[in-house]
């Protein structure tokens, strides 16, 4: 299934590199962290910022991770029921998966944003790295962004992937291309 070009292609684009770029660091951070971590303790010397960097790096890349998915149209749906179904239902399904993908993805980005708000105000620090906390919560709103971006060009670009078609259809035809 291939990607339709959308007025909005270009944004798209610089936002999936940006995404796999941010994604990229941070998993070479975690792996770099977890060898200092494990280094550490193999030599009987840990350092206490490791085990708090792991997790900070790994929410970070939870949060970019899921809007990525969505972007690329991979999220998980469960398909099989639908498919049995009559075309009406096929059809309210797609306007129900984004109204409740949107819906996730707004609230996500209106608590995560006051959760930033909070330890803003609060003045909250990491305990051992010492940095302010809003640096480590801002990816919960970001992840929502870029989540609702990426749902926007899974129905612009990537319908077909999106839409609950008949899959005995799409057997029957991909056997035919074949022969």
């Amino acid at each position: 299934m291939e990607r339709k070009k959308s007025k909005l292609s270009g944004f798209f684009d610089v936002v999936n590199m940006l995404e796999d770029i941010v994604l990229a660091i941070l998993v070479i951070g975690m792996v770099a962290v977890i060898m200092i971590q494990i280094i550490g303790r193999i030599v009987g010397h840990p350092f206490p910022w490791t085990e708090e960097s792991s997790r900070y790096l790994f929410l970070w890349m939870m949060f970019v991770a899921l809007a990525a998915g969505f972007s690329k149209c991979e999220s998980s749906r469960v398909t099989l029921f639908l498919q049995m179904g009559p075309a009406w239902l096929k059809k309210f399904s797609e306007i129900l998966y984004a109204v409740i993908v949107i819906a996730f993805f707004l609230i996500m980005l209106v608590y995560g944003w006051e959760v930033v708000q909070q330890q803003i105000d609060w003045e909250e620090m990491g305990t051992a790295l010492l940095i302010p906390m809003w640096i480590i919560g801002i990816c919960q709103p970001i992840g929502a962004v870029l989540g609702i971006i990426g749902t926007l060009q899974n129905f612009l670009e990537f319908h077909d992937r999106v839409a609950i078609g008949d899959k005995e259809k799409e057997k029957q035809k991909a056997l035919a291309n074949e022969g």
